[in-house]
């Protein structure tokens, strides 16, 4: 089938003095002319990468976040909770935010949170009969779609880490690369997405004084290269990118073959090591149901058996993508040292896991690179089903006395000592007496 993509773009309007980028409504046409196998790579990838940026703003308070927990409180242990939550007490807890200060160690949001933030901004009559967007859709035949791995590179400067304060965020998430494999008449599509998480406001833009140079903040659009510690990420909190796979649909006869498979008839590939710390957790439909509710998720593969054996050929229901990498960095935190943070992780999916059966999520520590750990999931026979590489710093400890030393410190240190004498904080509140609205406390990992 041939393509065509039309964009309808809202008019962008201001709010409270910020400019917002409104919903875009997207409507493809489809036209009976096939494409030659040999062009379907080539004509996919001008097709989609070439689709406008999906803009999404949000104001992040703790409420997601504080229900995730929730949500996941019965099967993961005490020690793989975020610091500040506790099943002893299930209220919504308050923010923590001091008059004059931007962020607190309680308030920053804990790994993997941002998943619950920032979902597709998609009508209900604009997905897809499997549930899913249309956002990174290629297009009939292709109408299964699987999350297969991604990575996330978070900013080593807490200053610009997401918090809950309601702070004011946006998402820019775009397609960047499309490639084919399999043969003909058994094509699938890969579609590389980038997510560029930031805050969105005054205080993250610098400020323009007359007769002063404007200041260095690295690359503002976050152009990171993957996988490099030291990377510049400027304002940015974290870029993530995820892999998707769109297939054709299965015939009826193959679904209902594929579906009565066991775990012991699956090809594996063993772990080659054994875990430092690992935990096990049996995921319910229960579990799937809620998650996808906190993500904004409607893909029927994670909330009906039958879809999921007639049509998709899976024995039930899959354990998303995100859920996957929500519960591994949420293991992975726990094994985190004092003065260590999370600055690069990397991961592939590589069979599914299902509801209703025993997963193993499994640590170890690279005994010849201190600043790495391997980051697994085992399925029922003990093979590995995720597997992730995590690239660990050291933990920043951002106090006053050190802006200057951080990426655009100068110009923040010299705003906080004004703001200070003046009473104020940046937003036009009043500060707490000798305190700088420019402080930043500890572990960001957390």
């Amino acid at each position: 089938m041939r393509s065509t993509t039309v964009f309808n773009n809202s008019r962008i309007c201001l709010c409270a003095g910020r400019p917002i980028c409104g919903p875009r409504r997207l409507v493809r046409h489809f036209s009976a002319e096939p494409f030659p196998l040999a062009n379907l790579e080539a004509s996919l990838r001008e097709e989609l990468t070439s689709r406008p940026a999906n803009q999404i703003l949000e104001y992040l308070t703790n409420t997601n976040s504080h229900l995730l927990n929730i949500t996941l409180a019965d099967f993961l242990p005490p020690p793989c909770y975020p610091a500040e939550f506790s099943k002893t007490d299930l209220q919504t807890p308050r923010n923590k935010f001091k008059p004059g200060a931007i962020v607190h160690q309680a308030g920053f949001l804990p790994l993997g949170h941002h998943l619950v933030h920032f979902p597709p901004q998609v009508l209900n009559s604009d997905l897809l009969p499997d549930g899913t967007d249309n956002l990174h859709w290629p297009g009939p035949p292709f109408t299964r779609r699987l999350w297969t791995g991604g990575s996330l590179s978070f900013n080593r400067n807490a200053m610009f880490g997401l918090h809950t304060n309601n702070m004011s965020a946006m998402c820019k998430e775009e397609i960047t690369d499309v490639w084919t494999k399999g043969t003909d008449g058994d094509e699938k599509v890969f579609v590389a997405i980038r997510r560029r998480i930031g805050g969105f406001g005054k205080f993250y833009e610098p400020p323009q004084w007359r007769g002063r140079a404007k200041p260095e903040w690295g690359t503002l659009d976050g152009n990171s290269d993957q996988w490099g510690k030291r990377s510049k990420m400027g304002k940015l909190a974290l870029v993530e990118t995820r892999n998707l796979v769109f297939m054709k649909k299965k015939p009826e006869s193959h679904a209902r073959r594929d579906s009565q498979l066991v775990s012991s008839a699956m090809k594996r590939l063993m772990p080659a090591h054994t875990p430092d710390f690992s935990v096990s957790l049996r995921p319910t439909q229960d579990l799937l149901f809620r998650f996808s509710a906190l993500t904004f998720n409607a893909h029927r593969i994670h909330l009906e058996k039958e879809y999921c054996t007639k049509v998709e050929g899976h024995r039930n229901l899959l354990v998303h993508g995100p859920l996957s990498l929500v519960l591994m960095l949420s293991v992975l935190r726990s094994q985190l040292k004092e003065g260590e943070m999370l600055v690069e992780f990397e991961y592939r999916n590589l069979i599914p896991l299902y509801a209703e059966e025993q997963m193993k999520i499994c640590v170890r520590r690279d005994s010849k690179k201190d600043d790495r750990l391997d980051v697994w999931i085992e399925e029922p026979g003990g093979g590995y089903a995720v597997k992730g590489t995590a690239l660990i710093d050291k933990d920043y400890v951002l106090e006053t006395k050190s802006l200057r030393d951080t990426p655009g410190g100068e110009w923040l240190e010299d705003q906080a000592s004004n703001s200070v004498k003046d009473g104020l904080d940046p937003e036009g509140g009043e500060s707490a007496e000798g305190e700088s609205p420019f402080k930043v406390r500890r572990k960001f990992s957390n």
